[in-house]
């Protein structure tokens, strides 16, 4: 039923505790491929001074956020792999619930594995909630797990 499925991971050990909910429906469900992406948007801080920047600093800071992406999704990937599974990693440039919406429908994942990280109050409002809006407008079932909170 679960064919592809989608796993957005930031780089927190609290997202990584979707993996093993990933694990027992990929063995029980027959999924043949698993997709892990991470997004990277480029950051916009409107009080510095970029007058001393040049371009190319921040152009290589991208490119060093989507390299250090890249290697940590390959790493992740590496226990699926030797499972058996085709798995395909992912690095957007968008930001992250857009990023996972747009994945999801235009690669057809059939399912989207998500951790949320519990925020509430104020620290909701101010970094908002990427499994909410991808819960409210996603164009498949999402699972999402609560986890445990480590001392991160």
């Amino acid at each position: 039923m679960y064919r592809h499925i989608l796993v957005p991971l930031d780089g927190s050990a609290l997202a990584e505790q979707v993996l093993p909910h990933v694990h027992a429906l990929a063995a029980n469900e027959g999924t043949t491929q698993i997709t892990l992406l991470r997004a990277v948007p480029p950051v916009f801080a409107t009080s510095v001074d970029y007058s001393g920047l040049m371009a190319s600093d921040i152009s290589d800071s991208m490119a060093t956020l989507e390299h250090d992406a890249e290697t940590y999704l390959t790493g992740v990937a590496e226990t699926f792999r030797t499972e058996g599974y085709t798995v395909n990693i992912e690095v957007s440039a968008m930001p992250a619930a857009e990023a996972i919406l747009d994945f999801a429908e235009s690669q057809h994942a059939d399912l989207i594995a998500i951790a949320t990280h519990g925020r509430s109050g104020i620290s909701r409002f101010v970094f908002g909630s990427v499994t909410q809006k991808v819960v409210q407008t996603a164009p498949v079932p999402v699972l999402v797990i609560r986890p445990k909170h480590t001392s991160e």
